[in-house]
């Protein structure tokens, strides 16, 4: 799957309110700790990698509980526990899949909720619990499922003719420095900015986003834009290698809105059209386009991978 979002929310004084912050983190040292990323559904499994272990969990347990607060998965040698979680969200966990229309599962999962706690074999690290979790599934609530390729329209990501904007990296990620310091910081603006040390993240303050990669391939690239997007982008630049990169600006799933200049400034657009106030930075697609020589190109027919869920029960064998 790809590198997660951290959302957090900054209190920065009663003018400015509450300013949500998304972070990309996709650095080295942070990535020891984090699942393997999902396949971009537009590229092809990349041979290289090692196959997949087939591990299965030891002992596990699951009890159905009311959907109230699902918890994150938790993993550490020899335990693994999931707290009410959907049952749709543990088939999406057990394929590795985080965009849905990569999956299509029964409409009766997302409303019946359970908490697992298992025993992950010696040896097996968190990158081993999708297959684990999937094995699970099939032993104990008689997941069948199969996989079909579907079509659906998305974008290829091409070199503009004007030329790229983008920039080699110096150094292969495994000789770059380990980051120590904190991703952000509080600028003297009183606004979080990403900091020297953050390496590849993505920064949030209300329409405003800045983009930055440190050693990211395009495939690499292209797969972020699926989730910025929601739908399949192929990487098409024919570019080799890691890019280093930055990028400023407006997402196209959010309002658009004007931040005040400083925290005692009243924000003149406040309950009133948003949508007129001016943007401080372009949209995605013209972003990448003038300030890294990208385009995102329209296309139809994106063949990519769909896992059909055609039968489970609703109650899972006794542990």
């Amino acid at each position: 799957m790809m590198p997660r979002q951290i959302w957090k929310r900054i209190t920065l004084g009663a003018g400015v309110g509450f300013v949500y912050v998304a972070l990309l983190v996709t650095t080295a040292s942070y990535l020891c700790a984090q699942e393997k990323p999902a396949a971009n559904p537009a590229q092809p499994a990349d041979s290289s990698q090692p196959a997949q272990r087939d591990y299965r969990f030891e002992v596990a347990s699951i009890r159905p509980v009311d959907g109230t607060h699902r918890t994150r998965p938790h993993f550490d040698p020899g335990l693994y526990r999931e707290e009410q979680a959907p049952l749709g969200g543990l088939v999406g966990e057990a394929f590795g899949i985080k965009r849905g229309y990569e999956i299509k599962t029964l409409s009766w999962m997302d409303t019946e909720y359970f908490t697992i706690n298992a025993t992950p074999p010696e040896g097996a690290t968190n990158a081993d619990v999708p297959i684990m979790l999937r094995h699970l599934l099939e032993d104990r609530f008689a997941l069948k499922y199969h996989h079909e390729t579907r079509q659906m329209s998305g974008y290829e990501l091409v070199v503009v003719k004007s030329g790229l904007g983008l920039t080699k990296s110096p150094l292969p990620a495994s000789q770059r420095p380990t980051v120590t310091g904190p991703p952000i910081e509080i600028g003297k603006d009183g606004m979080p900015h990403l900091s020297k040390d953050a390496g590849s993240n993505e920064l949030r303050i209300g329409a405003n986003a800045e983009w930055r990669g440190r050693n990211e391939t395009m495939k690499q690239m292209a797969d972020q834009l699926v989730n910025k997007l929601g739908a399949p982008v192929m990487d098409a630049t024919g570019l080799e290698g890691e890019y280093d990169f930055t990028l400023l600006y407006t997402p196209e799933a959010v309002r658009v809105f004007s931040l005040p200049s400083s925290p005692a400034t009243p924000n003149p657009t406040a309950g009133g059209d948003e949508a007129s106030a001016p943007m401080e930075h372009p949209l995605l697609r013209d972003a990448l386009r003038e300030q890294l020589g990208l385009e995102l190109k329209p296309v139809k027919n994106i063949s990519f991978d769909v896992v059909i869920i055609d039968s489970a029960n609703k109650v899972p064998t006794e542990n």
